[in-house]
């Protein structure tokens, strides 16, 4: 390539923001209003799900091994679902993988997502990296945030395709910086008041996140502000109304709609980041 066709193609280059999720409506619980807020500010939003969501609830509420139950149409019900929470978004590009979604089986499908060989998956995930050129990729933390199999499944892969890309530039066989790399993750203090506004409000028996999602407060390197997004987060969550956890979510987080100081915290991967630092407000930066 010459000098001026590599101008032109930084020039050329929008601030790309990558997020690997394993199940419709995880974009929009867990990253919901990050991806808004940069889609609002012109950067490039992609959204990668790694599964079809094949083994969530029925759209009228049957449950797996129930009369009724069907599994592609779970899968297909959950992919419009998708797309609707997409367009909520402003998510620039979306990319279904498809794998068969693993569910909570103590026994899973040999062929679901989180059974499969890891290499082939990985080798798929950093043909995806280098062919969308990411700036940030933001992902699941090695306990998948909530411990769902496939949530592991995919830190695994993303980690190690991020991996990949950021010994290839070590060896000079990639042209670019590899992408900094974000793991979801929710801070024990933020957790805490959570779970208390949502008892408050809602009543003790309702719905809230548990204590072992949360991470020392010390860990958090990232704090995005999504106090103008929250309506959009909601309205893509409201879009998996199939799902009786994503519904639950909603109503527990649509109480916070008035409340300041909203945001979507993450823990920096790579590069690693120096301590002493503050609290970053920038995926970029």
């Amino acid at each position: 390539m010459t000098d001026h066709a590599m101008r032109r193609t930084r020039a050329a280059h929008r601030p790309t923001v990558m997020v690997v999720h394993a199940h419709p409506d995880d974009e929009s619980s867990q990253t919901g209003g990050t991806l808004a807020r940069y889609a609002a500010q012109g950067c490039r939003t992609v959204l990668v799900t790694c599964t079809d969501g094949g083994e969530g609830s029925a759209p009228v509420g049957v449950q797996p091994g129930q009369i009724g139950y069907g599994r592609s149409l779970i899968a297909g019900t959950r992919s419009a679902e998708l797309r609707h929470a997409c367009a909520a978004l402003a998510i620039s590009d979306a990319f279904a993988l498809g794998y068969r979604d693993t569910g909570l089986s103590p026994t899973p499908d040999p062929e679901s997502y989180s059974s499969l060989p890891l290499r082939p998956l990985v080798a798929q995930m950093l043909r995806i990296m280098r062919m969308l050129g990411p700036d940030v990729v933001v992902t699941y933390p090695p306990n998948g945030l909530s411990g769902h199999p496939d949530h592991i499944r995919t830190h695994d892969v993303v980690a190690a395709a991020h991996a990949r890309l950021v010994a290839d530039y070590a060896e000079g066989g990639s042209p670019h910086t590899p992408p900094q790399l974000y793991y979801i993750a929710l801070s024990t203090r933020q957790l805490e008041t959570l779970r208390t506004s949502i008892r408050d409000r809602l009543g003790p028996n309702a719905w809230a996140p548990p204590s072992s999602m949360a991470v020392d407060d010390s860990a958090i390197t990232t704090a995005i502000d999504v106090d103008d997004y929250w309506a959009n987060k909601l309205e893509a969550l409201a879009a998996h109304a199939s799902q009786p956890d994503a519904t639950e979510l909603l109503r527990a987080l649509a109480v916070h709609r008035d409340t300041p100081g909203k945001v979507e915290q993450y823990v920096r991967a790579y590069p690693p980041p120096q301590p002493g630092l503050p609290i970053s407000t920038d995926l970029f930066s």
